[in-house]
């Protein structure tokens, strides 16, 4: 007997590039202001620049949101949902089960309670 140690080939796949999220740059305010008492400052061209990359990753966001609603929907069409006595009988099985427990747990919470009131009135050391 020969141990053969035999490792699964997997094709190679083309190396996809990832893209890196580029941090987007801010702003630097200008040296330059309006004339004094205005309170205002100009504008740079680098602050006119800024709303186009942040209208883009506005965008991008705003269709990562609609293709994630589509996908929901899409998903929610495959399930196959129960018809309403399947329902009905899972609903009342649930109801019942709830009860059960309950009368359990509050039979047990009783038990213990008259244990434990029985254990406090015990004499110490009589």
């Amino acid at each position: 007997m020969v141990n053969k140690k035999v490792s699964p080939t997997r094709p190679q796949s083309a190396a996809v590039p990832q893209r890196k999220p580029t941090p987007t740059p801010v702003a630097k305010r200008s040296a330059t202001t309006a004339a004094p008492g205005t309170g205002t400052a100009a504008k740079t061209t680098q602050q006119r620049a800024m709303t186009a990359p942040q209208r883009a990753g506005a965008a991008s966001r705003l269709e990562g949101v609609q293709r994630s609603f589509r996908e929901t929907v899409a998903e929610l069409k495959k399930v196959q949902w129960p018809d309403r006595m399947t329902t009905r009988n899972l609903t009342l099985v649930v109801i019942g089960m709830s009860t059960v427990l309950a009368v359990i747990l509050g039979l047990l919470d009783a038990a213990l309670t008259r244990a434990v009131e029985w254990l406090v009135r015990l004499p110490i050391g009589g």
